[in-house]
């Protein structure tokens, strides 16, 4: 019989789970609101109510489970099992996560960074197999980063390695709520991307079919930009290449530390395929070493939805075989 394990993607909407075997196929999965925001205890019933639920769903039971693995936000201290202050679970605080869990359910239970749990499931089961030298990206409401160096998961001294949302590109940018100025967040995730275009509507001067959110702001996200932009608006093109652009340079950044073979951009606002991938491409490619940059792959995310939840898998595997 093959081992089975528990990945959770923990995040301050959803609180997603799923039973894995050793071989990294997906046997049942379960999806839930967080509820993040009620209480401490809340979202820690969610997370066991849908670990409990995708091992019924699967056919098992806790005695059968090698161990579970979380994939949350940050900051987070993996080697104590704690959230530190994440700002989507505002009622934790020193938070000894694994130790509830594992109260709860009787399973040995790990922590670790869910964009490097990301990037570890994408490297495991989707675009990084066979790459030892891997980067992702993941752009939501931020910007989330995770690298696999040699075949290893870099997490840092203290597990919270490549915050690349935080990553300027702009000393004297925009105010960024992690103390930095000109993060890369504010300009390519799918808020920072609202935030640049509403920016720009106030010029009464330009001309889109966008315009009626210059005085309704609450209306506009990047759905709707999108949608303006795949019907040929030209103003929403050119946000979605500005967007694109500046992030191809963060990611440059990024690649002359650590020079990796690959990276997976998922996420959100991936979602818009060409309108942000050719842009950042093109700055990677410009800006980049000439001798070497055309080597490097820029590609979308293979496992969008269960890759934090697989890399969460990996990092039990990967205990349990004390590496």
């Amino acid at each position: 019989m093959k081992r089975l394990y528990v990945g959770v993607d923990l995040g301050g909407t959803n609180v997603r789970s799923g039973l894995v075997d050793e071989d990294g196929t997906v046997l049942s999965r379960d999806t839930r609101k967080t509820l993040a925001r009620e209480s401490a205890e809340a979202p820690v019933k969610q997370i066991v109510d849908s670990i409990t639920e995708s091992v019924r769903a699967g056919g098992s039971s806790f005695s059968e489970i090698r161990g579970i693995g979380i994939g949350s936000p940050g900051p987070l201290d993996a080697r104590k099992g704690k959230i530190l202050r994440a700002g989507n679970l505002p009622h934790w605080i020193n938070f000894p996560l694994t130790d509830i869990i594992k109260e709860r359910v009787d399973v040995d239970t790990y922590l670790q960074n869910d964009a490097n749990m990301f990037a570890f499931g994408e490297w495991w089961m989707g675009a990084g197999r066979g790459i030892d030298d891997f980067f992702v990206l993941t752009l939501g409401t931020g910007i989330g980063g995770g690298a696999v160096c040699g075949g290893k998961l870099l997490t840092g001294f203290n597990d919270n390695a490549c915050e690349f949302g935080h990553t300027s590109i702009d000393y004297n940018g925009a105010q960024c709520w992690c103390g930095q100025k000109g993060c890369i967040e504010l300009y390519s995730s799918a808020t920072g991307i609202v935030r640049i275009t509403l920016e720009e509507l106030a010029n009464e001067h330009i001309e889109t079919s966008l315009s009626e959110y210059r005085t309704n702001p609450e209306g506009f996200n990047s759905h709707v930009l999108f949608k303006a932009a795949e019907a040929g608006d030209t103003f929403a093109l050119s946000m979605f290449d500005k967007a694109g652009y500046l992030l191809g340079l963060a990611l440059l950044n990024a690649h002359n530390l650590l020079n990796f073979k690959r990276v997976a951009i998922g996420g959100g606002l991936a979602r818009s395929g060409e309108l942000i991938f050719e842009p950042a491409r093109r700055a990677f490619r410009d800006r980049g070493f000439q001798s070497f940059i055309h080597e490097v792959e820029i590609v979308p995310a293979e496992k969008p939805d269960d890759a934090a939840m697989l890399g969460a898998v990996r990092l039990v595997m990967e205990k349990e075989a004390g590496s």
